[in-house]
């Protein structure tokens, strides 16, 4: 026959005391994780809504920043050759040429040429391709106005692109 042991008189059954004890304590760990949780993610959000804020209030600035003036205080706007068309000559293939033009009129209109043109602009080989296959022309550039611009350029072939650099003009 089997017997339950009995606990002794005297003696208390503490079994139930530790599980209640241990369960309360994992409870109230779970609640404060919740809760510092709960504070981060309201700070997370807190601080998203503030970004989100300042992108939306951004002013794009619409107004260009520097725009020449002719001897008649007239302001000169930039005119970009869109022809397609590229000066000839040089040693770049049309593609080069092309970038290298549209280079040209950038720093050109910098270096107050306003309007370059194809029309009369003339490239000259300065330097001939070195062992890496560097070479510098000069363009001396029609600025639309009845005068010319010297740019002189570096082509630099790499990874089978040609890199040109223009040399600014003041």
């Amino acid at each position: 026959m089997e017997s339950t042991p009995v606990p002794a008189e005297g003696q208390k059954n503490n079994r139930n005391i530790i599980i209640y004890t241990v369960v309360g304590v994992l409870l109230s760990c779970c609640c404060l994780g919740a809760v510092v949780g709960g504070y981060y993610a309201y700070q997370a959000y807190v601080t998203a809504q503030q970004a989100v804020e300042d992108i939306q209030n951004f002013d794009i600035p619409t107004d260009v920043p520097f725009v020449p003036v002719d001897p008649n205080g007239t302001p000169v706007v930039p005119n970009f050759d869109t022809s397609g068309d590229v000066p000839a000559g040089g040693l770049a293939d049309d593609e080069t040429r092309l970038v290298a033009w549209a280079s040209v009129q950038l720093v050109g209109i910098m270096s107050e040429c306003t309007a370059p043109t194809v029309e009369g602009t003339t490239i000259t080989v300065i330097q001939q391709p070195d062992a890496s296959g560097i070479w510098r022309e000069e363009w001396n550039v029609n600025c639309g106005d009845g005068t010319f611009k010297p740019f002189p350029l570096t082509f630099t072939p790499e990874n089978g692109i040609v890199n040109v650099t223009v040399e600014f003009q003041p």
